[in-house]
């Protein structure tokens, strides 16, 4: 019974079992309080944007020059870190990478658990569910929006078709082992239509809250979908019109970054580990093509006044709203970071190799 007990104590103390414990169940405790208090809550059909764009990386490569960049105009509104190459302790909305999009648990992954297989497979749909709620509740949106709160209780409701409860720490196959939440949740079914003009109207809401004052312009989001999806029509049911800039960089100048600070998320223990996963970012991926806009941040840095002009062509931004010209991405200041290969004598060799195995990366 005692050592029972201990393991129980264990399993909920690790920093996995415990963090998941914890968050899906404080989303519920917090869901059931408001729910309690007559909580309730509609979506916004209208946004107050005209327009909205994702600045999308492959994993330290620059994307967050564009985001800066788009800063210094006045009909853009960045929703992001501050700015790189500022002293400000603006916040901006306690947002970096969007991950409530793309992040499992996300609007995208439960449009996976939407097909036929997944509704009627409990243990995918439970998990889906959980999912969710976690990421919700560990995401600073939530932490630092408590306004916010009733908007994902909406969605949680409009995505749940039945939830068995349960007070009991039972051993379920629906369950996780290290969570003591033993509720089993079934999603809702509903099509595909329907639940791309949930999602729609639940981030309209979600941006109409966050940014009262806007009249229009363009809503610019960090990484909103993902990293290296190609394909810009799958998103368009979320946020109609949305456009996409995607920010590569000469791939030796990512490895010495991320040998420099250790990216641990991102494979540099071997040359070959390195590239495999770069090819695995850069997989469909055209410079030239119809679906998205590509930004070399090399390019952005040493061509700027071309690469600025292509960026306000393809969002249709008037170059007179460019009213803070470099004053918060400076291309002088990014020089720096142009070639950091050539400087890093301890990694000229592997670099040599990376350019020999993988010259289409390699563009400098």
């Amino acid at each position: 019974m005692i050592k029972g007990k201990i393991i129980d104590i264990v399993k909920y103390l690790m920093p996995h079992g415990y963090m998941l414990s914890r968050n899906r169940n404080n989303f519920l405790r917090d869901y059931d309080r408001w729910k309690a208090e007559g909580g309730q809550v509609s979506f916004d059909t209208e946004c107050r944007f005209d327009s909205f764009v994702s600045i999308d990386g492959f994993g330290s490569s620059g994307s967050s020059a564009v985001m800066d960049l788009l800063r210094e105009y006045d009909c853009c509104t960045v929703w992001a870190t501050k700015p790189s190459f500022t002293d400000s302790t603006e916040e901006i909305h306690s947002m970096g990478e969007m991950n409530l999009m793309r992040s499992i648990g996300g609007l995208l992954h439960i449009e996976k658990m939407m097909e036929e297989d997944a509704i009627v497979n409990v243990y995918w749909a439970d998990a889906a569910i959980k999912d969710f709620m976690g990421l919700v509740y560990y995401s600073e949106l939530y932490r630092h929006h408590e306004e916010l709160h009733p908007l994902f209780f909406h969605f949680f409701e409009e995505i749940t078709e039945q939830r068995l409860q349960s007070d009991e720490n039972l051993l379920s196959p629906y369950v996780n082992p290290y969570t003591a939440i033993t509720d089993i949740f079934y999603l809702k079914r509903m099509g595909k239509e329907e639940y791309h003009l949930l999602c729609k109207e639940f981030l309209y809401t979600l941006f109409n809250r966050l940014f009262p004052e806007a009249k229009g312009g363009c809503l610019v989001l960090d990484h909103i979908f993902d990293d290296c999806g190609t394909d810009t029509r799958r998103f368009q049911p979320f946020l109609p019109g949305v456009k996409r800039i995607k920010v590569r960089r000469d791939i030796r100048g990512v490895y010495v970054d991320a040998v420099r600070h250790d990216y641990r998320w991102l494979a540099h223990d071997s040359i070959g580990d390195f590239i495999k996963w770069e090819r695995n970012m850069y997989a469909g991926h055209e410079d030239e093509n119809d679906d998205y806009l590509t930004i070399k941040f090399e390019k952005l840095v040493t061509g700027y006044n071309e690469e600025v002009a292509r960026i306000e062509q393809y969002l249709g931004i008037d170059k007179e709203q460019h009213t803070k010209r470099q004053q918060l991405f400076n291309p002088e200041i990014s020089r720096r970071n142009i070639k950091v290969w050539e400087r890093e004598d301890a990694l000229a060799a592997d670099c040599r190799e990376i350019k020999e195995q993988a010259p289409d990366l390699c563009y400098m």
